[in-house]
């Protein structure tokens, strides 16, 4: 047997040379080598001359048939149309290839390779009028849409963080969002659909749901993978989801594969983080100095003299006289962040991938451990690892498999904080609590400082109780199967989906119990004589502890969509369950599965893309509610007019070439209570003091026994009664777009304490809950887009949202109040409770002449309103004032330009009518523990003094815990706007030339430069204003206590094979 090889040689030469190589063989070879070249000629010829009939059908994004799509050989004049069911035919050669278009969408082309059926489907192009929005439980032409929703251009969000709810506020109309801060992976930020609209015991936050499936983590998604953000805001686009719609909807689709070769994408982020502001401390001798005042001004002697204080202020003795800033010891100025991914996508018209890999790193601002101690790693370091794999496979020409697996891996090592999960919260309070002129962090013998029966330094907390590293793993699979059903009528089809999602959760700890010592002065050889205030060996010990959960989803559909003529109908039916398993459950009624039912239904109606109608429907219910009342049912319904498709409106088009009004009105369900099966009755024991019988009490015996605990009531769902009307308008030849969406809402039966109830009646302490709660909330989301294609290929885009709401009190639980300023009805939910202020006290003739005030008061100090005018201060005094923390306004800018290759961005994302309260916090209370009292904040510089009396001081007169006042009651003297202005984000990047990068395989390259929360402009200038006066979400940590947030300045990569 013979093996020609002819590479870059004519094959006549080489097949001569082989034969006459050997002469003898010369006719048999010579006439098999004649029989092999007819035999692969003819193959060849055959198979170039082959015709194939291919066939399929063309269908949109919602499955819906396309009448007159262009078939055409790709390169030829050659063609048909799609007929009145979609379907085409056509003769072609094996290696031809196919484009299908039509108007309205994107061509795509497939190359034939020998079948015979091929089934398209083609996706609108963006603004177009068949665009495609995702809507509940579906899709839906973005024209015919009644609801009112929001999307989010995903690129916007890949940026060097983690937390991608805090990207959120400004970029989407109705979206509130507040980041309290957190350390690395502890970031997570609130966030709130069209602002709080019901009290705290219950459910605010919106439902997620991610590739169909609810309740999963909204950060736990890697931006890259990311195709879709919708934002569902009113009632007929969430009454599908029935209780749990009340509070909006987030639905996210992760990216599915594209038939076509395979594309590679990788980018790398690498950034440098800083934290946005942190407050600012007095050193030692303005300490010492500032509580020399609160006594000297109160009448007492000073206790530090002038020479102590200037021996902390020279630093010639640390150790005796320390002048510590607690910020610069335990924390550095930067940490890093890095991000990674790589994904892959294609497929053909029979089974279509997308796999992706990311990766997230984040190290936070804790100085490392020193390098003595070397038995545990504290450095406070995050990663996540995610993997997403989403296959499409059509099974036949009707049936449709989509299997998608996402698996994210968390890994977070920190500070050992025991109980407290958010022991790196801890360390910026412990900041605040040690005082700088008490004690160093640690001695030169190695040794942690701790004043003698009180705290340690915030250095020992940081390094010398150990370190604790927390893994976490959460898989989550779903499977989905979509059966066309034409043959039984067309336009209708069947869809069924699963999930299981596990989360697991395993946390192990090294521990330490080391010793302590305070340094009380110097030996006659100069060396430091201490004190042991903390005995113990130091010895290492171990902790471990894991935990679980799980939950499934379950759904079954048919859905339906067809066009006759200029009508066009849609309809929905679908039944789904979920189950919810607490893994850590740690008692029994907690351990029960949380479980919820529903049916839903929507019908859909069109005519010639100008009048729409819809209604839909919720009926769900939870094993959390007694029998009787366990489902409830919430209609809505929904009318569109594009008022610019009727001929009457021809003469404005010029002016305004698209107008749009839509109008709904429907119910919502929100079933989250912060306590369960509030049916039954609970008892708890009672404390072993909880019953005496006799007299005198002092002699008589004590029992314990049970008493209730919770009284049984039959509570159900509170329900949202929601207006919307929705104005869409487009000018400037639909270069500029405006949305503008009106909402009212009222909710009611909202679960609350029925505090009404006399104590008499015999309840005591416990009170029932029940459906007495209404809070009305109303307001103006808008959204405003300019994208216009520029000369000498340069392009700007501009995005502006805007949020208002304003939510009120009308019915609370609370009896009449005593007086009218008392009254929680009639203003927002979340309104503070406090003394009004009266500026400062000018003269000893303004006090005397004053109500009574508790404590010490003197000029100088914060003057109350006597509200009810009986000369005294007290409880009775308190109003409640109309403030909260949580914005009721929330806008954003996004401003985008690009010239050839050149892109620069910065979007610009603020917040109105927030306040923060000030008084009665750690390093806010000046001297409430006399000479050992926390750290005070710069501005306790600015204060009233005799020499100064300035009736505008951030602070009134200084005093010590030796003559208590009532200057720190939360009162309206520190009530401070919080509103701000900041750079959320800016980018500057270069995309490379196609013809120069194509030359080392790659089709697409830029890089970039960004960052995020660069430049902060607010009245409030002494913490960042966002973390506001609450602390994180998880925390009580309040004024400054808690992680910061972060800055980044990133660079960037983004490559596309």
């Amino acid at each position: 047997m013979y093996y020609i090889s002819t590479i870059n040689q004519s094959i006549i030469p080489v097949m001569n040379k082989k034969l006459l190589s050997n002469s003898a063989g010369y006719i048999p070879r010579l006439f098999s080598l004649l029989f092999l070249s007819i035999f692969f000629l003819g193959a060849s010829v055959y198979g170039q001359d082959r015709v194939l009939k291919v066939s399929g059908k063309v269908t949109t994004e919602l499955d819906g048939a396309v009448i007159g799509a262009s078939v055409r050989i790709s390169g030829t004049r050659l063609g048909t149309v799609t007929d009145a069911d979609g379907k085409y035919a056509i003769n072609v050669s094996p290696t031809d290839s196919l484009e299908f278009s039509y108007v309205g969408y994107k061509t795509i082309r497939f190359a034939v390779r020998n079948r015979v059926d091929l089934n398209v489907k083609l996706e609108a192009t963006a603004g177009g009028l068949n665009e495609v929005s995702i809507i509940g439980y579906g899709q839906q032409k973005k024209i015919s849409v009644i609801g009112a929703q929001s999307t989010l251009d995903v690129a916007d969000i890949k940026l060097p963080i983690r937390d991608i709810a805090s990207t959120l506020g400004g970029r989407i109309s109705g979206m509130i969002t507040t980041s309290r801060g957190g350390g690395p992976g502890q970031d997570n930020s609130g966030f709130l659909v069209r602002g709080v609209a019901t009290f705290g015991t219950s459910t605010r936050t919106p439902l997620i749901i991610i590739d169909g499936v609810p309740d999963r983590n909204l950060n736990d998604v890697d931006p890259e993978d990311i195709q879709t953000f919708t934002v569902l805001k009113d009632a007929v686009s969430t009454a599908v989801y029935g209780t749990r719609g009340a509070n909006g909807v987030i639905i996210i689709t992760t990216k599915k594969g594209v038939a076509g070769k395979p594309a590679v994408k990788f980018e790398l982020n690498q950034g440098i983080t800083q934290l946005v502001q942190v407050p600012k401390l007095v050193d030692a001798p303005t300490w010492m100095t500032l509580y020399n005042e609160g006594l000297t001004s109160r009448g007492r002697p000073a206790l530090y003299t002038d020479e102590r204080i200037a021996l902390h202020r020279d630093g010639t003795d640390p150790e005796l006289y320390p002048n510590v800033n607690w910020y610069d010891e335990i924390f550095r100025k930067s940490g890093l962040t890095q991000r990674a991914n790589v994904n892959i996508s294609g497929g053909s018209d029979r089974a279509t991938y997308y796999i992706s890999a990311g990766y997230y790193r984040e190290t936070g601002m804790l100085r490392d451990i020193p390098k003595d101690q070397d038995s545990y790693d504290t450095k406070s370091n995050y990663k996540r690892y995610n993997f997403t794999a989403n296959i499409g496979v059509n099974v036949t020409a009707t049936t449709k498999v989509d299997l998608g697996i996402a698996a994210i891996i968390d890994n977070r090592n920190g500070v050992w904080g025991g109980a407290d999960v958010n022991a790196l919260n801890n360390l910026f309070l412990q900041v605040l609590r040690v005082p700088p002129h008490i004690m160093p962090g640690r001695y030169p013998n190695g040794v942690y400082s701790q004043y003698p029966g009180g705290f340690s330094s915030p250095s020992k907390i940081a390094f010398d109780q150990g370190a604790t590293n927390d893994y976490s793993a959460t898989i989550r699979p779903n499977l989905r199967l979509k059966q066309d059903l034409d043959f039984v009528t067309k336009g209708l089809s069947f869809s069924g989906l699963f999930s299981f999602d596990i989360y697991t959760d395993g946390t192990t700890a090294t521990t330490r119990s080391g010793p302590s010592v305070y340094a009380t002065g110097r030996d006659t050889d100069g060396e430091l004589i201490y004190q042991l205030t903390r005995d113990a060996n130091g010895a290492l010990t171990y902790y471990s502890a894991r935990s679980s959960t799980r939950r499934m989803y379950s759904e079954a559909s048919l859905n339906y969509n067809r066009t006759f003529g200029k009508h066009e109908f849609g309809g929905l039916v679908l039944f789904n369950q979920s189950e919810y398993i607490d893994g850590n459950a740690a008692t029994f009624t907690s351990a029960v599965p949380f479980r919820n039912r529903g049916l839903t239904g929507r019908l859909t109606y069109g005519y010639n893309n100008r009048y729409f109608l819809e209604g839909n429907f919720g009926y769900t219910g939870s094993e959390n509610f007694s029998p009787s009342n366990r489902f409830g049912f919430f209609p809505s319904a929904g009318v569109g007019y594009i008022i610019s498709n009727e001929k009457f409106y021809e003469p404005l088009k010029d002016i305004m070439p698209y107008f749009k009004l839509r109008y709904s009105y429907g119910l919502t369900g929100n079933g989250g209570f912060s306590t369960r099966f509030l049916y039954l009755t609970q008892l708890a024991k009672t404390a072993a003091t909880g019953y005496q019988f006799g007299t005198p009490t002092a002699l008589s015996p004590a029992y314990s026994g049970y008493a209730e605990s919770q009284i049984a009531t039959d509570p159900t769902w509170e329900t949202s009664y929601r207006h919307n009307l929705g104005i869409e308008m487009n000018f400037l030849k639909n270069d500029l777009k405006i949305v503008t969406e009106l909402f009212r809402e009222m909710r009611k039966g909202i679960l609350r304490a029925d505090q009404t109830i006399p104590g008499l009646s015999g309840f005591g302490g416990v009170n029932p809950t029940r459906n007495i709660g209404i809070v009305l909330n109303e307001g103006i989301d808008v959204t405003m887009t300019y994208k216009k294609t520029l000369k000498n290929q340069s392009w700007i885009n501009v995005t502006g949202t805007f949020t208002f709401n304003d939510n009120t009190n009308l019915q609370d639980g609370l009896p009449p109040q005593r007086y009218p300023w008392m009254e929680w009805k009639g203003k927002q939910v979340d309104a503070k409770t406090l003394y009004i202020a009266d500026g400062l006290f000018k003269d000893q003739a303004e006090i005397d002449r004053s109500a009574k005030q508790t404590g010490d008061i003197r000029p100088g100090d914060i003057k109350y309103k006597d509200l009810n005018e009986d000369g005294v201060i007290d409880a009775n005094d308190v109003a409640r004032i109309d403030v909260s923390g949580t914005p009721k306004m929330m806008y954003g800018v996004n401003l985008q330009f690009g010239w050839k290759g050149f892109d620069i961005g910065a979007f610009f994302q603020g917040t109105g009518k927030t306040w923060l309260s000030y008084g009665l916090g750690d390093g806010t209370t000046p001297f409430a523990q006399g000479p050992i009292s926390a750290g005070l904040m710069s501005m306790t510089t600015d204060r009233w003094t005799e020499a100064n009396p300035n009736p505008n001081a951030f602070y009134p007169r200084m005093n010590t815990n030796q003559d208590p006042n009532s200057n720190y009651l939360n009162s309206t003297w520190w009530l401070k706007p919080s509103d701000f202005v900041r750079l959320k984000s800016a980018e500057i990047g270069y995309t490379l030339s196609a013809t120069l990068t194509k030359r080392i395989g790659i089709s697409n390259l830029r890089i970039f430069l960004n960052g995020t929360n660069l430049l902060t402009w607010s009245k409030w200038k002494y913490w960042d204003p966002e973390l506001n006066d609450t602390g994180t979400s998880s925390t009580n940590y309040s004024k400054g206590e808690s992680y910061p947030n972060t800055k980044a300045y990133n660079f960037g990569v983004r490559a596309s094979f």
